[in-house]
């Protein structure tokens, strides 16, 4: 019982890793587009003149951080889902755990499961 248990667990988190990975990159994106929204743009010197930075330049910049702020908005909402669905995969599998050691078919047999899962062996003989 504890093997496929294991094994359920470790399939469940497995099969959720790729989305995992997904979200960590996004995040990566999210803090490079926050980094480029604090630098403050800055003039250029054409020869022998100054070009101070455009409006536009200005404007790019508030683009960014807006953009950065809704994008981390959606994966914190992103983020919570995932972990709420890794908490109700890991309460299945404690409820699981709990009706065969309670020795309670989970099968829905309505057969009474009569092995003993403290390693003991099983209570009645063949």
């Amino acid at each position: 019982m504890k093997d496929e248990l294991m094994f359920e667990y470790l399939v469940q988190m497995g099969a959720m890793r790729p989305e995992e990975l997904e979200m960590m990159r996004k995040q990566k994106q999210i803090e490079a587009l926050r980094g480029g929204a604090m630098e403050s743009p800055q003039g250029q010197m054409i020869g022998k003149h100054y070009v101070p930075p455009s409006f536009t330049q200005y404007a790019a910049q508030l683009g960014k951080g807006y953009m950065a702020g809704q994008s981390q908005r959606q994966q914190d909402a992103a983020m919570r889902d995932f972990i709420g669905r890794q908490a109700q995969a890991l309460e299945e599998l404690r409820r699981k755990r709990q009706l065969g050691q309670m020795g309670v078919s989970t099968f829905g047999s309505g057969q009474m499961d009569v092995s003993d899962y403290s390693g003991m062996g099983p209570l009645m003989g063949p």
